[in-house]
Order: C-alpha cells, then structure tokens, then sequence
C-alpha cells in the first residue's frame, strides 16, 4: 500500500467534507460534527499553533477556534478552517512555517466570510 504524503492529503482536504475526527479539548471530549452544531464556521487549530489563532482573530464573530487533540487517529493536517455547511476551506500542513500558516487564515477567512472586524 502507498503512504499518501502529509501535503498531499492537505490539497485533497480543500472543497471536500471535513472528516469526522474524535477530539480532545480543554472542555473534553468531541467529535467535529459536534463542533458544528451551532452553524457557524469552525477554525479547528490540532497544532496548537498561538499565531494560527492570533491570525483568525479578527472573523471571531464569524468563526469559533477550536484547539484540540485527537488520541484515536492521526490527524490529517495541523489546523483546518471548516465552513458552515462541514466543507474545509483551508488546511495547514505541519510542514508549514508559522508565516505559511498565518497567511491561510487571514486569506480564507476574508474570501468565504467577507472582511476581518477591525476591533480585534
């Protein structure tokens, strides 16, 4: 069988359903489906990368950040910015530098979500 490469499974994430990864967070245990019950649009950040969070600060009232862990199977990238209807907009490769990374949430965000509050 063929590994698939970390950046490749990253591209294929992108314009398809998010997959339904049991999770870890500080409020316990959780599942991604679960995390989209209140329709809204989830940054799901599984690197707990500070300036990932730092970036999508300011779609706050549009997209909840989630920080978690998953322990039943490995992930598929190290943060990923689902849409309200369960689609991944972006996804981060753990290759990719904190400058990489920051650059997808404030890009993404302002494509599907219109633009950042300036309050942040």
């Amino acid at each position: 069988m063929t590994s698939i490469p970390a950046v490749a499974t990253i591209i294929v994430l992108a314009g398809h359903w998010a997959p339904d990864l049991p999770l870890v967070t500080a409020k316990g245990r959780t599942r991604v489906a679960e995390l989209m019950h209140r329709a809204r649009a989830v940054l799901l950040d599984l690197g707990d990368r500070t300036t990932l969070r730092t970036a999508a600060a300011g779609w706050n009232d549009r997209v909840d950040v989630v920080v978690a862990r998953s322990e039943d199977q490995r992930v598929p990238a190290d943060a990923i910015l689902i849409r309200p209807d369960g689609y991944v907009a972006w996804a981060a490769s753990p290759q990719d530098t904190d400058d990489e990374s920051e650059k997808g949430p404030r890009c993404a965000p302002a494509t599907w979500f219109g633009p950042e509050r300036g309050d942040h």
